[in-house]
Protein backbone atom coordinates (compact mmCIF):
# COMPACT_ATOMS: atom_id res chain seq x y z
CA UNK A 1 0.00 0.00 0.00
CA UNK A 2 2.86 2.97 0.73
CA UNK A 3 4.19 1.47 -2.72
CA UNK A 4 1.12 2.35 -4.28
CA UNK A 5 1.54 5.44 -2.39
CA UNK A 6 4.91 6.38 -3.34
CA UNK A 7 3.99 5.67 -6.87
CA UNK A 8 0.61 7.68 -7.54
CA UNK A 9 2.76 10.36 -5.59
CA UNK A 10 6.05 9.96 -7.76
CA UNK A 11 3.99 10.38 -10.70
CA UNK A 12 2.43 13.62 -10.07
CA UNK A 13 5.72 14.41 -9.04
CA UNK A 14 6.63 13.47 -12.62
CA UNK A 15 4.09 15.07 -14.31
CA UNK A 16 4.55 18.17 -12.41
CA UNK A 17 7.92 18.57 -13.25
CA UNK A 18 7.46 17.93 -16.94
CA UNK A 19 4.56 20.70 -17.56
CA UNK A 20 7.06 23.40 -14.87
CA UNK A 21 9.78 22.67 -18.12
CA UNK A 22 7.16 23.02 -20.72
CA UNK A 23 5.91 25.99 -19.55
CA UNK A 24 9.33 28.13 -18.88
CA UNK A 25 11.41 29.78 -20.90
CA UNK A 26 14.87 28.39 -19.91
CA UNK A 27 15.78 25.58 -21.84
CA UNK A 28 18.70 27.45 -23.24
CA UNK A 29 20.47 30.38 -21.46
CA UNK A 30 23.36 32.15 -23.34
CA UNK A 31 25.21 35.34 -23.24
CA UNK A 32 25.75 37.74 -26.53
CA UNK A 33 28.33 39.92 -27.78
CA UNK A 34 28.52 42.30 -30.79
CA UNK A 35 31.48 41.20 -32.74
CA UNK A 36 32.30 44.96 -33.27
CA UNK A 37 31.97 46.18 -30.14
CA UNK A 38 32.95 43.42 -27.59
CA UNK A 39 33.65 46.05 -24.80
CA UNK A 40 30.55 47.72 -24.38
CA UNK A 41 27.93 45.94 -25.91
CA UNK A 42 26.04 42.79 -24.14
CA UNK A 43 23.03 40.50 -24.54
CA UNK A 44 21.35 37.89 -22.70
CA UNK A 45 18.78 34.89 -24.50
CA UNK A 46 16.79 32.59 -23.08
CA UNK A 47 13.96 29.92 -24.67
CA UNK A 48 12.31 26.97 -24.22
CA UNK A 49 10.66 25.61 -26.51
CA UNK A 50 7.43 27.50 -27.41
CA UNK A 51 9.09 30.90 -26.60
CA UNK A 52 11.85 33.06 -25.48
CA UNK A 53 12.96 36.71 -25.03
CA UNK A 54 16.51 38.66 -26.15
CA UNK A 55 17.72 41.40 -24.49
CA UNK A 56 20.18 43.14 -26.30
CA UNK A 57 22.14 46.26 -25.36
CA UNK A 58 24.76 47.40 -28.54
CA UNK A 59 25.82 50.28 -25.85
CA UNK A 60 22.97 52.73 -26.36
CA UNK A 61 20.38 50.81 -24.21
CA UNK A 62 19.03 47.51 -23.63
CA UNK A 63 16.07 46.23 -26.29
CA UNK A 64 13.83 43.50 -25.29
CA UNK A 65 12.07 41.56 -27.85
CA UNK A 66 10.03 38.36 -27.11
CA UNK A 67 9.94 35.71 -29.90
CA UNK A 68 8.27 32.27 -31.37
CA UNK A 69 9.66 29.35 -31.13
CA UNK A 70 7.11 27.66 -33.03
CA UNK A 71 7.14 30.81 -35.77
CA UNK A 72 10.69 29.70 -36.89
CA UNK A 73 12.45 33.06 -35.77
CA UNK A 74 15.60 31.32 -33.53
CA UNK A 75 17.89 29.21 -34.73
CA UNK A 76 16.65 25.52 -32.75
CA UNK A 77 15.83 23.26 -35.92
CA UNK A 78 12.07 22.58 -35.78
CA UNK A 79 12.80 18.63 -35.87
CA UNK A 80 14.60 19.45 -32.22
CA UNK A 81 11.51 21.13 -30.57
CA UNK A 82 8.67 19.27 -32.04
CA UNK A 83 10.34 15.70 -30.79
CA UNK A 84 11.13 17.62 -27.44
CA UNK A 85 7.84 18.35 -27.01
CA UNK A 86 6.06 15.57 -28.38
CA UNK A 87 8.28 13.48 -26.30
CA UNK A 88 7.33 15.40 -23.18
CA UNK A 89 3.62 15.08 -23.65
CA UNK A 90 4.18 11.17 -24.10
CA UNK A 91 5.65 11.10 -20.71
CA UNK A 92 3.16 13.55 -19.43
CA UNK A 93 0.10 10.77 -20.59
CA UNK A 94 2.70 7.89 -19.27
CA UNK A 95 2.85 9.46 -15.76
CA UNK A 96 -0.97 10.11 -15.57
CA UNK A 97 -1.54 6.84 -16.78
CA UNK A 98 0.52 4.98 -13.27
CA UNK A 99 -1.54 7.91 -10.80
CA UNK A 100 -4.56 7.00 -12.67
CA UNK A 101 -3.66 3.33 -12.57
CA UNK A 102 -2.10 3.35 -9.40
CA UNK A 103 1.12 2.86 -11.05
CA UNK A 104 0.17 -0.73 -13.11
CA UNK A 105 3.14 -0.64 -15.67
CA UNK A 106 3.03 3.62 -17.29
CA UNK A 107 6.29 4.19 -15.29
CA UNK A 108 8.90 3.06 -17.48
CA UNK A 109 7.47 4.36 -20.48
CA UNK A 110 7.39 7.93 -18.75
CA UNK A 111 11.07 7.17 -18.20
CA UNK A 112 11.53 6.04 -21.61
CA UNK A 113 9.80 9.63 -23.52
CA UNK A 114 11.66 11.56 -20.91
CA UNK A 115 14.81 10.03 -21.29
CA UNK A 116 14.28 10.67 -24.95
CA UNK A 117 13.37 13.92 -24.93
CA UNK A 118 17.16 14.49 -23.09
CA UNK A 119 18.74 12.91 -26.32
CA UNK A 120 16.98 14.87 -28.93
CA UNK A 121 17.52 18.37 -26.96
CA UNK A 122 20.89 17.26 -26.04
CA UNK A 123 21.73 16.10 -29.99
CA UNK A 124 20.47 19.94 -30.83
CA UNK A 125 22.20 21.39 -28.09
CA UNK A 126 25.75 20.00 -28.81
CA UNK A 127 25.33 20.51 -32.37
CA UNK A 128 24.14 23.11 -32.86
CA UNK A 129 22.53 25.35 -30.20
CA UNK A 130 25.63 26.16 -28.59
CA UNK A 131 27.61 27.59 -30.64
CA UNK A 132 25.04 29.61 -31.87
CA UNK A 133 21.70 31.32 -30.35
CA UNK A 134 20.94 34.07 -32.79
CA UNK A 135 18.35 34.48 -35.11
CA UNK A 136 19.80 35.31 -38.95
CA UNK A 137 18.59 38.83 -38.16
CA UNK A 138 20.97 39.12 -35.28
CA UNK A 139 23.92 37.50 -36.91
CA UNK A 140 23.75 40.09 -39.73
CA UNK A 141 24.01 43.00 -37.07
CA UNK A 142 27.60 41.27 -36.02
CA UNK A 143 26.12 39.83 -32.45
CA UNK A 144 27.73 36.54 -31.06
CA UNK A 145 26.62 33.99 -28.71
CA UNK A 146 29.34 31.04 -29.66
CA UNK A 147 30.42 28.99 -26.85
CA UNK A 148 28.11 31.17 -23.75
CA UNK A 149 25.01 29.02 -24.16
CA UNK A 150 24.51 26.64 -21.58
CA UNK A 151 21.39 24.27 -20.65
CA UNK A 152 18.86 26.14 -18.49
CA UNK A 153 16.54 25.38 -15.22
CA UNK A 154 13.75 24.40 -17.71
CA UNK A 155 16.03 21.10 -18.72
CA UNK A 156 17.28 20.55 -15.66
CA UNK A 157 13.79 19.66 -14.35
CA UNK A 158 13.18 17.37 -17.19
CA UNK A 159 15.81 15.53 -16.01
CA UNK A 160 14.40 15.92 -12.39
CA UNK A 161 11.49 14.15 -14.11
CA UNK A 162 13.43 11.38 -15.28
CA UNK A 163 15.14 10.36 -11.95
CA UNK A 164 11.53 10.32 -10.56
CA UNK A 165 10.10 7.83 -13.04
CA UNK A 166 13.41 5.88 -12.20
CA UNK A 167 12.71 5.70 -8.48
CA UNK A 168 8.77 4.37 -9.48
CA UNK A 169 9.77 2.08 -11.43
CA UNK A 170 11.95 1.06 -8.77
CA UNK A 171 9.00 1.34 -6.29
CA UNK A 172 6.93 -1.22 -8.28
CA UNK A 173 9.34 -3.73 -9.11
CA UNK A 174 9.81 -3.43 -5.24
CA UNK A 175 6.02 -3.83 -4.51
CA UNK A 176 6.12 -6.50 -7.38
CA UNK A 177 8.36 -8.75 -5.73
CA UNK A 178 6.67 -8.47 -2.28
CA UNK A 179 3.29 -9.40 -4.53
CA UNK A 180 4.99 -12.75 -5.33
CA UNK A 181 7.05 -13.17 -1.64
CA UNK A 182 3.28 -12.98 -0.52
CA UNK A 183 2.05 -15.32 -3.18
CA UNK A 184 4.08 -17.80 -2.00
CA UNK A 185 3.26 -17.48 1.75
CA UNK A 186 -0.04 -17.74 1.53
CA UNK A 187 -0.64 -21.54 0.26
CA UNK A 188 1.97 -22.59 2.91
CA UNK A 189 -0.14 -20.87 5.54
CA UNK A 190 -3.22 -22.41 4.55
CA UNK A 191 -1.81 -26.17 4.19
CA UNK A 192 -0.70 -25.51 8.09
CA UNK A 193 -4.34 -24.32 8.93
CA UNK A 194 -5.99 -26.99 7.22
CA UNK A 195 -3.72 -29.61 9.02
CA UNK A 196 -4.12 -27.76 12.17
CA UNK A 197 -7.89 -28.34 11.74
CA UNK A 198 -7.66 -32.56 10.51
CA UNK A 199 -5.77 -33.14 14.25
CA UNK A 200 -9.24 -31.76 15.87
Amino acid sequence: RSMIFATFFGSCLCIALIVASLGTTHWIDARARKTTNLLESEGRISFGLFEGRKELNPAYGWRIYDFSVKAGTHPARRWAWCGTAALLAASVLSAGGACVLAALGSAARALLFSLGAIAVWLTEYFLRLQHNVMSDEDLANRWSSDDTADLGLSFWLVVAASITAFVNDVCILIAMADGRDMDTIAPALEEKVNGAIMLY
